[in-house]
């Protein structure tokens, strides 16, 4: 993208995701100068099953509708490729989207908004001071009183920072795989997941309009298994004659409980921050939503209200961690008894409402603590 730089801005973004484009969005809404950065040329692929909540959606301003690939409304799963199992939900779940098309859809908006965007920049070195950051680019070097990294799981403001580190690892090998239009039929309002081969994680397939997106996902030790799980996994749908176009790896980071997320003038926003949860591997949500945490912080402090950004790390401790707190539980336990938790799926009524509910926003993971207060402390030393 070209655009009309200038060397200072009040905040640099680092990173074109859902959390980065969103904060760009909240603040150059509100006349702050703000500069998205970018390494790779956009749009640009993501290793993603690409799913939006219908939670996540919710914390949008605008309609996603031009870039929504389907509408999810159930869930086909099976145990180790077979036990299989069917759920529908009464309304809709979430909405399938290929990442490129969604994290460019959202870029947009912000550069609408009055965002400057800079694409194939990648970032090789961030300084903080007492007066001001400064983000040094392959080209450029950039000065702002705030930098904010939203540069996922290989975050390099992180790592520059000290930030992130220790953090649980997590590792996702994708597919794009296209078949012919009668097995992309079957998963039409479905999506599908297997568990039980690589615990906690699982295998997953995503709809989109005119192929399939299959991964699978699972703790880094894991990370020899993943291919041959892949394999399998293709291998178990009888999906005819197929053609798998795309195959890539990413890391999924998991935040511990008071893992630092904020510096001197900086602060980490989505997978960069480990908001990522541990059960089923859903980020946008989280990363939406720590960008609606972040974007009052940031105003306030470059207002003068406020002397540092400690208020964010307090909203994310606050508001999402005893959330993915919960998740970090649910995830070790499946991992005692991955088959357990496909039978609480296919057999019980009370689970799969309170999956939906959960999924489309109206109910919390912390509320099945509370609903089960004789095993709070068990829930929360899990959690750690």
């Amino acid at each position: 993208m070209n655009e009309s730089l200038r060397q200072s801005y009040d905040i640099i973004i680092v990173g074109t995701g859902p959390a980065g484009a969103t904060l760009a969005y909240e603040l150059a809404s509100k006349g702050i100068a703000v500069l998205l950065l970018e390494k790779d040329r956009l749009p640009r692929y993501k290793v993603c099953a690409g799913g939006v909540t219908i939670k996540a959606a919710k914390l949008l301003a605008f309609d996603i509708n031009p870039i929504v690939e389907g509408t999810i409304n159930g869930l086909r799963f099976s145990y180790k490729f077979s036990h299989q199992g069917t759920r529908l939900c009464d309304r809709p779940l979430a909405y399938t989207v290929m990442r490129e098309k969604f994290d460019y859809f959202l870029v947009e908006k912000a550069r609408d908004a009055g965002a400057a965007v800079l694409d194939g920049q990648k970032v090789v070195q961030v300084k903080t001071e007492a007066s001001q950051a400064t983000v040094y680019t392959q080209n450029h070097t950039f000065t702002a009183q705030v930098i904010v990294g939203a540069d996922g799981a290989n975050s390099t403001i992180a790592r520059e920072l000290g930030l992130m580190r220790g953090a649980d690892l997590n590792l996702g090998l994708e597919g794009e795989v296209y078949v012919e239009e009668e097995v992309l039929s079957r998963w039409d309002g479905l999506i599908g997941i297997d568990l039980g081969s690589v615990p906690p994680g699982y295998g997953w397939i995503f709809p989109k309009k005119n192929h399939l997106s299959i991964g699978v996902v699972g703790p880094l030790p894991s990370t020899r298994r993943m291919r041959a799980y892949f394999n399998r996994l293709l291998e178990s749908q009888n999906l005819g004659n197929y053609e798998v176009a795309t195959l890539r790896a990413a890391l999924l980071p998991v935040r511990k409980r008071a893992m630092p997320i904020t510096a001197q003038r900086a602060l980490l926003i989505g997978d960069a921050a480990g908001l990522t949860d541990a059960l089923t591997g859903e980020g946008i949500s989280y990363a939406l939503k720590s960008a609606r945490l972040a974007a009052p912080v940031i105003s306030e402090f470059l207002q003068g209200d406020i002397v540092d950004l400690q208020d964010y790390e307090k909203a994310i401790d606050r508001e999402l961690m005893p959330v993915l707190g919960v998740t970090r539980t649910l995830a070790r336990l499946s991992t005692w008894s991955p088959y357990l938790r496909f039978r609480l799926l296919k057999d019980s009524d009370w689970v799969w409402r309170t999956l939906c509910r959960i999924v489309r926003g109206e109910q919390t993971y912390v509320s099945l603590k509370t609903q089960f207060r004789p095993f709070q402390l068990f829930f929360d030393l899990l959690s750690r």
